[in-house]
């Protein structure tokens, strides 16, 4: 992490830190070195709250309801599924959404865009981020740490509950890419929990969740049942098992030393401004009114987890209810009969399509490790929680697909992330004779529209110059990912556009009268910029200043001074045009290379 953000998020406001310079700028040229140096000694670290961002929902985004219209409506003949909603979403924003159909049978509920529903299965996705954030969190662990290193309950004296043995070997990795040699019939098992009688009422989530993962029966010598003893097969070989993210959340749970789904709130739901839809369990189950039975210890802590009809989505009625193939709804299981709530980390997150948007962005957006450590492709088929499998060809140019497919009690969910196109497909119905057909059809159409489609926008299509591109928030202008010199700068512009002028880029990621979004990369803009001021934070570029050198000007730059392919930027946050207010741009000499702004024709 840079210094000055690890100090601000740390420590909140401070005036000035002196003696603190970051280093790897020492040899640079003496008319920007001396101004550096000065600037990393006093450099301005006010904490200034941020401008209200633009909304997630682009102005001039694309109503496609009248396409799932197609597909939805059952009972009606031809109809795939009672109802559906859909989104795509370019850059931070959705340039298009829709729901038709059914929320609800029989009472034909209309579906809306704004329902919450559970996305079953991606959660698993959500599942392994954060146990990659948990990995970045603890120096000890790893993606090879093994599970008996990362549960050591299970593997204290006299206990022994992974078996076979060799299981003790599996790696964290490998784990989230369903190759643990656990298989239990298809996964089944995880919502047919062993009755453990009354007293799980009496136990935490986190201590329930340990006795399902090693079996309610322990035998002589501590001969564990369960998913960490009973479901094996090849160690290593694919097997798509819902207990394999049972095991993650367990590991979750020992170190964070919190239950699972308020680590998922604080390191993952909160931050991404996920939070107004969120729910750690099955929408529809939470929206009943009822209560365990049992003392009142026991309802005060298990109550929240199975009831909330307090939540404004579920008192509004705003969610879907899972029906099966012929319509009907899915019944409601009581927790006395069947605790389902203790493996959320497997498929049990409920959201609104503008939330789940939300996670989108940050997989396209976040660079760091955390996030984009999930994106490897270590394996043929499944990685990290994504359906990961050959990478994606568009535009001669080859990217990271990340889709995945949920399924939960009547409901279906498809969501397809493209990192390195800075695009992303949603979309969800709600049960009925075909639901993931709907879903594949409408992800399908959705990827193959001019608007829509998977393509490098405005930057060139040749994969040894452009290696991402970003989509700002007008959607003429396009941040094309590279490593070039300025007088190469417009080699990475498609056909019809040009290389983006300094005051295009102000006028182009502007909202109202702020910052519509930071950059990703750093990018050359096609003025020869000069600078003033003393350093990051507290600087200009403009027209007219200090030379920073003939092929180093001033350029639009990510907040970070190293970029995702190691150009550099020795200062950041610089307005523009004599103000010092951050628009973006920094660099100056010594940094010689960037990727390209290029603005539509």
């Amino acid at each position: 992490m840079n210094l000055n953000r690890c100090i601000i998020a740390c420590l909140g406001v401070l005036p000035s830190l002196a003696g603190c310079a970051e280093p790897g700028n020492d040899s640079e040229p003496t008319q920007a070195a001396s101004a550096e140096s000065v600037s990393e000694s006093t450099e301005h670290l006010d904490v200034i709250a941020a401008p209200a961002p633009p909304p997630l929902l682009n102005a001039a985004h694309d109503d496609i309801s009248w396409k799932l219209d197609q597909y939805t409506g059952f009972p009606s003949p031809g109809a795939l599924t009672p109802g559906m909603i859909a989104a795509v979403v370019k850059g931070k924003h959705i340039v298009a959404i829709g729901a038709a159909g059914h929320a609800k049978l029989p009472e034909n509920t209309p579906m809306t865009t704004d329902m919450i529903f559970n996305i079953g299965s991606n959660t698993k996705n959500m599942t392994a981020t954060l146990l990659s954030i948990l990995i970045e969190e603890h120096p000890s662990l790893e993606w090879d740490t093994t599970l008996a290193e990362a549960l050591p309950w299970a593997t204290a004296p006299g206990k022994e509950y992974i078996k076979p043995a060799a299981r003790k070997n599996v790696t964290l990795r490998q784990l989230v890419g369903h190759r643990s040699g656990i298989a239990c019939g298809g996964g089944n098992e995880l919502y047919n929990h062993p009755d453990y009688g009354p007293s799980w009422k009496s136990q935490t989530r986190q201590t329930v969740l340990k006795e399902f993962l090693r079996g309610p029966v322990i035998g002589l010598g501590g001969n564990a049942t369960g998913f960490l003893a009973d479901c094996s097969a090849p160690i290593g070989v694919h097997d798509y098992e819902n207990g394999n993210f049972t095991i993650a959340q367990a590991v979750i749970d020992h170190w964070s030393g919190m239950e699972f789904v308020e680590y998922a709130k604080q390191k993952l739901i909160t931050p991404n401004g996920m939070g107004a839809t969120y729910l750690p369990s099955h929408a529809f189950f939470l929206a009943q009114s009822g209560t365990i039975t049992g003392t009142a210890a026991q309802k005060a802590y298990w109550n929240p987890y199975f009831f909330k009809p307090a939540h404004a989505y579920l008192a509004a009625g705003d969610f879907v209810w899972g029906h099966n193939s012929v319509g009907t709804p899915h019944s409601v299981l009581h927790p006395d009969v069947d605790p389902w709530a203790m493996s959320p980390g497997s498929g049990g997150f409920a959201f609104n399509i503008f939330d789940w948007a939300r996670y989108a962005v940050l997989h396209m957006r976040d660079n760091s490790p955390a996030i984009t450590n999930t994106h490897a492709l270590d394996y043929t088929s499944y990685n990290y929680g994504w359906s990961s499998g050959p990478r994606v060809t568009a535009g001669g140019i080859t990217y990271t697909g990340m889709c995945h497919s949920g399924a939960l009690t009547g409901m279906q969910s498809r969501i397809c992330v493209y990192p390195e196109m800075d695009i992303a497909y949603l979309s969800f119905a709600n049960g009925g004779p075909d639901p993931d057909g709907a879903n594949a059809t409408v992800v399908s159409w959705m990827a193959s529209q001019p608007a829509y489609r998977r393509t490098t926008g405005g930057c060139k299509d040749d994969p040894a110059l452009v290696t991402g591109v970003q989509r700002f928030w007008d959607d003429e202008m396009f941040g094309c990912a590279g490593s070039v010199s300025f007088s190469d700068r417009a080699d990475l512009c498609a056909a019809g556009h040009h290389v983006c002028s300094a005051e295009e880029f102000v006028d182009k990621n502007s909202y109202g009268s702020t910052n519509a979004e930071a950059p990703k990369h750093h990018y050359w803009t096609d003025d020869h910029l000069d600078y003033t001021g003393t350093g990051s934070g507290n600087c200009s570029a403009a027209a007219t200043g200090t030379s920073c050198g003939a092929d180093t000007p001033m350029r639009v730059c990510s907040p970070d001074k190293v970029d995702p392919e190691g150009n550099s930027c020795n200062w950041v946050r610089c307005g523009y045009d004599g103000g010092t207010t951050s628009r973006h741009f920094g660099g100056c000499a010594g940094n010689t290379t960037a990727g390209t702004l290029c603005c539509k024709n």
